[in-house]
């Protein structure tokens, strides 16, 4: 609806209000009207009538005189009372109109939507330039008014146009930029459904799929790449997704098959290249444990102990502490999640997660491979980590406005406990 089909709607429904309230008034009138002049013929009727009982001796002249100044006078006493009656009408409707017309006018600046209409027409407007930018791989420099005025315009877009796999892949996009996984594979699966041969859309899935660290969602994109890969199999970007992807899911034989793709092509020096090579001497030691004990049927793993005989776990003893700023903004009640993230990757799927209700600060957490979301991505399979405290309204690694965190790097020392502190001084 544009502007100008607003203001005459408005301006339509205002006149209906004013007619409403003026038409008894002026049905009112008409009435005084129509009786002025009835009364007006009785009384002309009268005086024939008179006049033709005088001629037929009915009554005398002095009686007819008598009637016809009778007549006069009660003509007269009603113009007077009916012009009396109108004039006092007017104010009170007067006053009725004006009030009806206030009322009206503060309830609908009440409920009205005008400023919400403004934001979203100025959103649509801003448009191409967000998207242009988004699609540009700048999204990190949005500011949360601009991916609220992006994703407000997309969704508008989208409810007029429900088939633009285009727009459900930006919306999808910006969702998966602030962290919102399953809004983004929602959009980027619409936007697949509706142009399924577009291969961009299904690599874009797939890599949303890889981001959430979930075993289905993981399963879910190495299935998609694979059918990728058929229709182009020297494809070496799609061979190291998938290589990542397996790897992740403990895929031994998959991991092995497209690395040996892309392994002469990467950097001698490359994170992913020594990780992913890492990562198959692990799968392979543990297939070599599970032939020992199918054949054997006895021998068993023993975990690392001390001197003691305690079994020695590989983590981190962490203690959280507030700013004095977080301690006085910050949560006092929701969640404290303290969790660790890969430091050499863009793999945000935290390693080990621990949440505990809001208490007392400092808190001491052990963050151990005990607190492993994934068995085979731990703690113990790091070598530099990102350990981050936040205090969460609602318990949900992914971020939320209000909230606070703190945030500090380590190194994994395998079979120990080391002890760092983190502070909270940051609002998100």
């Amino acid at each position: 609806m544009s502007w100008s089909e607003f203001y005459i709607i408005v301006s339509g429904l205002i006149t209906l209000v004013l007619l409403i309230i003026a038409f008894p008034w002026l049905r009112s009138k008409n009435h005084a009207k129509q009786d002025s002049l009835s009364n007006t013929q009785i009384v002309k009727q009268r005086l024939v009538e008179l006049e033709r009982e005088v001629q037929e001796g009915l009554i005398s002249e002095h009686d007819k005189r008598q009637a016809v100044d009778e007549l006069k006078l009660a003509l007269v006493d009603e113009s007077a009372f009916e012009s009396h009656k109108t004039g006092n009408a007017k104010l009170p409707l007067a006053i009725g109109g004006v009030l009806a017309l206030v009322c009206g006018i503060v309830v609908y600046a009440q409920v009205n939507q005008v400023g919400r209409v403004a934001k979203a027409q100025q959103a649509i407007d801003a448009l191409p330039e967000l998207s242009q930018q988004l699609a540009s791989g700048n999204a990190n420099n949005l500011t949360q008014e601009d991916i609220a005025s992006l994703a407000l315009a997309i969704r508008q877009r989208l409810r007029e146009e429900p088939q633009d796999d285009t727009g459900w892949m930006y919306f999808g996009r910006l969702m998966l930029s602030i962290g919102q996984e399953v809004q983004a594979i929602e959009a980027i699966d619409k936007a697949v459904s509706l142009s399924p041969s577009n291969s961009a859309n299904r690599i874009t899935l797939a890599q949303a799929l890889m981001t959430t660290g979930d075993v289905n969602n993981l399963e879910r994109a190495q299935s998609i790449l694979l059918g990728l890969l058929q229709d182009t199999p020297q494809n070496d970007n799609l061979a190291l997704m998938m290589a990542v992807v397996s790897a992740q899911l403990g895929d031994l034989d998959n991991t092995r098959r497209f690395y040996q793709q892309v392994e002469g092509k990467l950097p001698s020096d490359s994170d992913m290249a020594q990780r992913l090579s890492a990562r198959i001497k692990e799968l392979e030691g543990n297939s070599s444990e599970m032939v020992l004990l199918q054949t054997a049927g006895t021998v068993q793993k023993q975990p690392s102990v001390n001197n003691d005989g305690n079994a020695i776990e590989t983590g981190f003893d962490v203690t959280v502490s507030l700013s004095k700023e977080a301690d006085a903004n910050a949560p006092k009640a929701g969640f404290l999640i303290v969790f660790a993230q890969d430091a050499n990757s863009d793999n945000k799927m935290p390693a080990a997660v621990v949440k505990l209700p809001i208490e007392d600060f400092p808190i001491s957490v052990s963050l151990t491979t005990d607190n492993a979301m994934m068995p085979q991505f731990t703690l113990a399979t790091l070598s530099e980590v990102v350990i981050t405290a936040r205090l969460s309204k609602d318990g949900n690694v992914a971020v939320s406005e209000g909230e606070w965190q703190g945030s500090t790097e380590a190194t994994v020392v395998a079979n120990e406990l080391s002890s760092l502190s983190v502070i909270i001084n940051k609002e998100l």
